[in-house]
């Protein structure tokens, strides 16, 4: 796929700076995307994998080796705030105090009783796999445990995200191998509407575990 229409396909997405280190840096730009600016932004993990996935099945990258880079960042992202909850962070106790005591006694529980279970499947709930690192910490569950179930999780949501993104493509092309411009509208519009979901049902979910404020 020519350059411009990657560019094209990624600011359709609302992704430029993604765009940005894809172009510029290659696997390097994955990795350090999902160590940096993937923790600022509000696009959501499943798209960035989505567009890997997308990219890789146009010979943009090899998909097993950017799954790796992938999930090198996820692990690398979860380290970090293992330890920062394990120190007693600051900024981490001010983002636990954010929700309800309800969420935090809950799923605490889970990873007491369930860990294994617990944290694999919050790797699949949007903006909720990052719990699993600073709850672990806090808990001083078992590090390797931990990171044992953790790279478990994050690997096959990593390759589950991937794949679909390549499945996609390839779908697309013995679809409509004809339209090619068709083919990546219906991509973005796709990616947009899956992003819209994921931020709603998280804005959703954050309104009701948030403790209800006076006034």
């Amino acid at each position: 796929m020519p350059v411009p229409v990657i560019d094209i396909l990624l600011s359709a997405a609302n992704t430029p700076e993604f765009s940005h280190f894809i172009s510029t840096f290659g696997y390097i730009g994955i990795f350090i995307w999902f160590i940096s600016f993937d923790q600022i932004t509000p696009i959501p993990n499943e798209i960035s994998l989505l567009i890997i996935g997308y990219l890789a099945a146009n010979g943009v990258f090899e998909p097993v080796i950017a799954a790796a880079v992938c999930l090198a960042g996820f692990l690398s992202v979860d380290l970090a705030y293992y330890f920062l909850s394990r120190t007693g962070s600051r900024w981490i106790k001010k983002l636990i105090s954010s929700f309800s005591e309800s969420f935090l006694n809950r799923t605490k529980e889970k990873l007491q009783h369930q860990m294994p279970r617990t944290i694999i499947v919050l790797c699949f709930v949007p903006r909720m796999r990052f719990w699993n690192p600073i709850l672990v910490g806090i808990m001083n569950l078992s590090f390797r445990r931990f990171l044992l179930y953790d790279s478990i999780g994050l690997a096959l949501f990593t390759a589950v995200y991937i794949t679909i993104g390549v499945v996609f493509h390839r779908s697309l092309t013995v679809l409509i191998a004809e339209m090619e411009i068709w083919r990546h509208v219906i991509f973005v519009a796709v990616l947009i509407i899956f992003a819209a979901a994921i931020i709603f049902i998280t804005h959703k979910r954050k309104n009701r575990e948030a403790p209800k404020r006076a006034g």
